[in-house]
């Protein structure tokens, strides 16, 4: 199941190499690049979802998943293809998380997944086994109660310390949603074998997150307020008191804490109140001093590096490609990691983990054309050695490359796209336009995606825009777009593909706008609000009437929820009237694909019924796929199969190679 293909990385590796090293070019190698990808490929579900090496390295445990959906947790011996342990979920309920909690036990939080679209939600539940499999052990939720129910809104625990000085104990934060009014983040000590707790504080505010040191100290604690239009405060626990430490408004900038130095005095954080991007900050506790260590001026930093010994090592950012900045030459892991990312040049590179004395690390690397892989390097003997790969079905010498591109919209403003195209001509070709859901904090990378790879390995060029309102591009950015849906939003999206129709890389006459979630939303209103640019439109489970919003979905269930909403979404009610493809479908020539899951908890199902009545009433034409036993994003393969085989017949009639140019847009 898992092979190590081992080669050693030459000490000489230049970070200016050119090309793809050794490793990197085989990736790449594989069949044909004409031969035709079989779309049961692209549907799989991944097969390694986390893999994590024990503090001692002796052992890896990694979440698999099966073609059927069912997951396990299995864990093997480092030194040998021997599995020791395989601990299984049941139907949607998998390992959604885990931890070594010391050097022989993993504590594991299950998830329920319930769509595609959706990050797995947490359940009650979290359950702990050695290496080899033995003493299982129910610490929290329905193995551990009797007589409990599964429930969404139940008393929810995270993992928040593994408590490195402590063998026995983990701390937890738990959280009571089935009571709105009493979500206090409770914080409890665990033990990992006898499920015993003991309780350390309770936070200051309601849904905090928590924040601890290196000694496993709680020291502070993160929440939105409900009260204050969400504005994030932030306590720090001193002595056993919790203190104020700031309050941020979002459109004045924020303020997050990422992990305390070493010694537990400097607090490593991220801040946009003076940068407008997310930028890397020094904060000192004790005398509230602040030092700026690295911004960039486009993209916010995703994400901030930090070695086992807690001391930081880099931060990465995305303006187009990856890109890793070293922040720590002095740091003993600075050059072998360097001397890794030079050997997998041409990939996104990250450690998801390393052993205690940092000699061994798991390393994911992925591309536009690569799934993600996983490998295990150590340091000592300079090795890297191929363990894992996420979708082996799929060969990267048969995908496309992404390319980045950067535009300017009718107001000036610049906006950051991707285009895949699906072979190596200029075009012009049929496309289809791919808006990302979200839509605020969320963005298109440079990645591999399923449905970008499907669609061009079919003869269609991909157009990814990260919109007005999409995360990673600084504050001004993000905010731009609250309460512009369906208007500068929309109009960037038109701008985009206006650009690539005028470049000459997609046929005026065969373009379609397909998304998902907020994606299905900008699609419908991309045919409502401009009838002439696009030929057709394939709706997924998107949203079509702003104003039941506030209603369906589990959204409006929480108090931030709505004030979410009437932030980004607004409340006036003829306003979103006029933002809603709903109430303005009389505009609509283009055919559409409306697509949808019972279960849907994030966007109700109402929505797509609500479209396809007016439809009906209007006499449009439309065609319509329902599975009622899927939720946000269709999750079971044989469904995503079916979706896709109707998703290409759709475009085929429309924009694809057989298409008519002729073909018109029917009133």
């Amino acid at each position: 199941m898992i092979a190590a293909r081992p080669f050693r990385i030459s000490a000489a590796a230049s970070s200016k190499t050119a090309h793809l090293p050794a490793l990197a070019a085989l990736l790449l190698l594989g069949a044909p690049a004409f031969a035709e990808v079989p779309l049961e490929e692209f549907t799989r579900l991944p097969l390694y979802s986390d893999l994590k090496i024990s503090p001692t390295g002796e052992y890896l445990a990694a979440t698999v998943r099966n073609d059927d959906g069912q997951a396990s947790l299995v864990i093997m011996r480092t030194d040998a293809n021997e599995i020791t342990a395989n601990i299984r979920g049941f139907g949607r309920d998998f390992i959604s998380s885990f931890i070594w909690a010391n050097d022989e036990r993993i504590v594991a939080s299950l998830g329920r997944q319930y769509g595609s679209l959706d990050a797995p939600s947490a359940t009650h539940e979290l359950v702990a086994v050695n290496w080899d499999g033995k003493r299982k052990e129910w610490l929290y939720g329905r193995g551990r109660e009797a007589n409990v129910a599964f429930d969404r809104t139940y008393k929810v625990a995270n993992l928040l310390d593994r408590l490195d000085d402590d063998e026995k104990n983990i701390l937890v934060g738990v959280n009571d949603f089935a009571n709105p009014n009493s979500t206090y983040t409770e914080v409890y000590k665990l033990n990992i074998y006898s499920g015993n707790m003991s309780k350390v504080t309770t936070a200051p505010t309601r849904g905090a997150q928590i924040v601890t040191d290196n000694d496993g100290a709680v020291r502070l604690a993160i929440s939105a307020d409900p009260d204050n239009e969400n504005a994030i405060v932030i306590h720090e626990r001193i002595e056993k008191r919790w203190n104020l430490l700031g309050e941020y408004h979002g459109k004045e900038g924020t303020i997050t804490p990422v992990a305390f130095a070493p010694d537990n005095e400097l607090l490593y954080m991220l801040d946009n109140r003076e940068t407008d991007t997310d930028s890397l900050y020094f904060f000192n506790t004790a005398s509230e001093e602040i030092e700026l260590v690295y911004t960039h001026d486009v993209v916010d930093i995703d994400r901030v590096e930090i070695a086992p010994d807690g001391y930081l090592l880099g931060v990465y950012t995305e303006p187009d490609y990856p890109e890793f900045t070293m922040l720590n030459q002095q740091h003993a892991l600075a050059a072998p990691l360097t001397a890794v990312r030079n050997a997998l040049r041409g990939y996104r590179v990250r450690p998801t983990s390393m052993t205690a004395d940092g000699n061994i690390a798991i390393i994911r690397a992925s591309s536009d054309r690569v799934a993600p892989l996983y490998f295990m390097f150590n340091v000592e003997t300079n090795q890297l050695s191929q363990i894992a790969s996420v979708l082996p079905g799929i060969d990267a010498a048969q995908m496309r490359p992404m390319e980045p591109y950067k535009l300017q919209v009718r107001d000036g403003t610049e906006m950051y796209a991707y285009l895949t195209r699906p072979d190596d001509s200029d075009g012009p070709f049929p496309m289809v336009v791919l808006p990302h859901g979200g839509p605020h904090g969320v963005r298109d990378y440079w990645s591999f995606n399923p449905d970008v790879q499907m669609l061009a390995s079919r003869g269609y060029a991909v157009l990814q825009v990260n919109y007005r309102g999409s995360g990673g591009y600084g504050r001004d950015f993000l905010y731009t777009g609250y309460g512009k849906w369906g208007t500068i939003m929309q109009d960037d999206l038109t701008d985009a593909t206006l650009w690539a129709i005028d470049a000459g890389i997609a046929a005026r006459d065969r373009v379609c706008i397909y998304g998902g979630s907020y994606g299905g939303y900008a699609a419908m209103m991309g045919v409502v609000r401009e009838p002439d640019l696009y030929q057709c439109a394939i709706a997924y489970v998107g949203v079509y009437d702003l104003e039941l919003m506030f209603k369906k979905g589990d959204v409006p269930t929480r108090e931030s929820g709505i004030t979410f909403l009437k932030q980004a979404v607004g409340e006036d009610k003829e306003d979103l009237r006029s933002r809603s493809p709903l109430h303005n479908l009389e505009k609509l020539k283009a055919p559409v694909f409306i697509v949808h899951g019972g279960e849907d908890h994030r966007v109700d199902v109402e929505h797509a019924y609500r479209l396809r009545k007016r439809m009906d009433e209007l006499g449009k034409p439309y065609e319509w796929m329902l599975k009622p036993k899927e939720g946000h994003g269709f999750y079971r393969p044989e469904n995503r199969l079916e979706l896709y085989e109707r998703m290409l017949a759709f475009l085929g009639k429309y924009i694809g190679p057989d298409a008519s140019a002729a073909n018109e847009n029917t009133p």
